[in-house]
């Protein structure tokens, strides 16, 4: 084991010893009866074959590539299939919209099931892959080919409320731009598998705590202010919490070990009734189901965006 691999495994079990297994704060992880045994593959990566390319390979790639030919890059190898098998399958999540008296169509209780990947994207084998941060371009044209989306503030939060456990968030120092370097993702992943074999959980596992979310936000796809930037909410403490408020002041071209991708399967149902999501999202009415922002998305995707040169 390298110096690097050791400090991580020292750190993350000093972290641990103080950290709850099963309850935090108002959150019961693992019993909340929102996450589903049910399964579905991803229709898009059914005939990929098994990744053989492995994410220690491809972190190698990445330390010697620019930022957006990188972005394609992670584009091209994750559409291949080069992804873990546990992201070839969806879990099923439902949740019970709140009651507001304030917004007409939530004055009753509203029941949603979506489909929802059960860790963020990543790169390589079962035995050898990284969770890949990446640009809002890059994880738009991910989820397009997947038939899916990025998911709203709001509904981080309820795939936070479903997970099975919890880790601790493990957070670096920024120094400069060394955050944003390959080779930190890199180390955060290491971090990430640290705690999830000192909690004894397995990647696949709907766990919470391990990145920031790339979101959908009004303030991006709706105003004009925003619209070449990204959009980051999550990080979720074990009780419960989000370190990261929704933020939305970096460029598009910014990416740091923090950031993560889910994708949330494009059919959704409401009330026993299917709907596309990104159509629900664009609805001034019906966005309330999926979102608790002041206003729906002109359109639920960043893709159009312009880049930052």
């Amino acid at each position: 084991m390298t110096s690097r691999c050791k400090l991580f495994v020292t750190l993350c079990a000093v972290a641990l010893c103080s950290a709850t297994t099963a309850i935090a704060g108002d959150v019961r992880y693992g019993s909340n009866g929102k996450l589903h045994k049910a399964s579905m593959p991803v229709p898009a990566l059914a005939n990929k074959p098994t990744a053989t390319l492995a994410g220690s390979d491809f972190m190698r790639r990445a330390d010697t590539t620019s930022f957006w030919a990188l972005e394609d890059i992670i584009v091209e190898t994750v559409t291949a299939g080069q992804v873990p098998d546990a992201l070839r399958h969806f879990r099923k999540i439902t949740f019970t919209t709140p009651v507001v008296d304030s917004v007409e169509i939530l004055r009753k209780k509203h029941k949603v099931e979506m489909w929802v990947l059960p860790d963020y994207v990543a790169i390589g084998t079962n035995d050898d892959f990284v969770r890949m941060p990446m640009g809002p371009l890059a994880a738009q044209r991910i989820a397009d080919a997947l038939d899916c989306t990025l998911p709203t503030p709001f509904l981080v939060d309820r795939i936070a409320e479903a997970s099975e456990g919890h880790v601790d968030i493990f957070p670096f120092r920024p120094l400069g731009n060394r955050n944003s370097q390959p080779i930190v993702f890199q180390d955060s992943n290491n971090a990430i598998n640290a705690q999830f074999k000192a909690y004894g959980y397995e990647f696949g596992q709907f766990i919470s705590g391990l990145k920031k979310d790339i979101v959908l936000t009004y303030k991006i796809m709706t105003l004009t202010e925003y619209e070449r930037n990204v959009a980051i909410y999550g990080w979720h403490h074990p009780d419960g919490r989000a370190q990261q408020p929704l933020f939305v002041r970096h460029g598009n071209f910014y990416v740091d070990y923090s950031h993560g991708v889910r994708l949330i399967y494009n059919k959704v149902k409401i009330d026993g009734v299917e709907y596309n999501i990104r159509e629900v999202l664009q609805s001034p009415e019906l966005y309330h189901l999926l979102s608790d922002e002041p206003m729906h998305l002109t359109q639920a995707t960043y893709a159009g965006k312009p880049k930052w040169d």
